[in-house]
């Protein structure tokens, strides 16, 4: 390239070309942020001087109108959870956040009860050929899982599970990356729930809902506020994933500890 051809390229006040695929990841995350706010509760948000500064007209990029469009308000009140889960599965099936996108068999959604006595959160879920979204962490352990729901006297429509990370992966392990992209998902799913008790299930789901990097083996055997939402109260009890029982079958008597301690909790709630 000649210096008069590179000056030219570098000349003050010539924007950069936008990457239109990095616009769209902003976009979805911001609108997965301001979801996860509206299910949450949050309405508006305080306007100090910077902000009021920033919106003052002077400032304001007039945005091209389409003539014979109009926009139809939204009753939230008459949403229901179930209504609202969709659209959150909805977008769970279009996402892209992260290199599961291309890079998994399958998508697990969360199910269950709409008005849960327990939530059941899982890391990913782990399967073969051929895929099946009926199965949340596995064939072996979702019936490990259901023994321990009737373990503590639960039926199985009176839980809600669902995983951290919402694909698949083809890998044997997901990315600890894919998980914070996905846990706005998991997040929404929660703030619409609103499960008094939490069952965390592995090292994934209990550091996404602690936000702490502590090993679970100090975690686990008693309940942990869940700080995402303080106007939520939602205790985590975290315990070991039933993939993990399966290799490590001596492990099963502190968990049955684990949910012992949740079964006196369910009870006191009744």
């Amino acid at each position: 390239m000649s210096a008069k051809k590179q000056q030219q390229t570098q000349r003050p006040g010539v924007e950069a070309r936008v990457d239109p695929a990095a616009v769209v990841l902003l976009s979805r995350q911001v609108r997965d942020y301001l979801m996860y706010h509206r299910h949450m509760g949050v309405e508006s948000y305080p306007a100090g001087d910077e902000l009021k500064g920033f919106l003052k007209e002077k400032n304001k990029c007039a945005l091209p109108r389409r003539p014979g469009r109009t926009t139809v308000p939204v009753n939230r009140a008459a949403q229901t959870a179930g209504s609202s889960l969709a659209i959150v599965n909805q977008e769970i099936t279009d996402c892209r956040l992260c290199t599961l996108a291309t890079n998994r068999c399958g998508q697990v959604k969360g199910t269950g009860s709409e008005s849960p006595k327990l939530l059941v959160v899982g890391d990913w879920c782990r399967q073969e050929e051929p895929f099946s979204g009926a199965i949340l962490f596995g064939r072996e352990e979702d019936a490990m899982l259901k023994r321990m729901v009737e373990a503590i006297g639960l039926a199985w429509d009176e839980v809600y599970v669902s995983n951290v990370i919402k694909c698949c992966p083809l890998n044997p392990l997901a990315d600890k990356d894919c998980a914070r992209q996905c846990f706005a998902y998991l997040g929404r799913e929660i703030a619409l729930l609103q499960p008094s008790l939490v069952l965390a299930m592995g090292e994934i789901a209990t550091a996404q809902l602690l936000g702490t990097t502590v090993p679970l083996v100090r975690l686990r055997g008693r309940f942990h506020p869940y700080l995402a939402a303080k106007s939520l109260r939602t205790r985590v009890m975290p315990t070991f994933h039933p993939r993990f029982l399966m290799k490590n079958p001596e492990m099963k008597q502190m968990v049955w500890q684990d949910l012992q301690l949740l079964q006196r909790q369910l009870s006191s709630l009744d």
